[in-house]
């Protein structure tokens, strides 16, 4: 059976495509580092497993090996693992 009705208010958003990888990489706060594992990426933003719990709202650096240094803002935590936004263009 297929339905052809339209949901009243509730909009569907895409995302954008995630790439899964696994990238070394420091996080780096004003006050130090944390190592860091990036678990995929997309457009705007990423996942990570970091060694130590990370604070929504924070404003870090990502610093891959052979790559620029990227600006973000870490959006949500759950235990060791944390997403973010990129705060400028980035090439993960």
């Amino acid at each position: 059976m297929k339905f052809d009705g339209k949901l009243e208010g509730r909009e569907c958003v895409s995302r954008p495509a995630r790439i899964s990888v696994c990238y070394d990489a420091l996080v780096r706060f004003d006050w130090g580092t944390v190592e860091a594992q990036i678990l995929d990426v997309s457009g705007k933003g990423f996942r990570l497993r970091s060694r130590k719990e990370l604070e929504p709202g924070s404003e870090v650096t990502l610093e891959v090996p052979k790559l620029a240094p990227v600006r973000a803002i870490i959006r949500w935590t759950s235990g060791k693992e944390a997403g973010g936004v990129f705060a400028e263009p980035a090439a993960l």
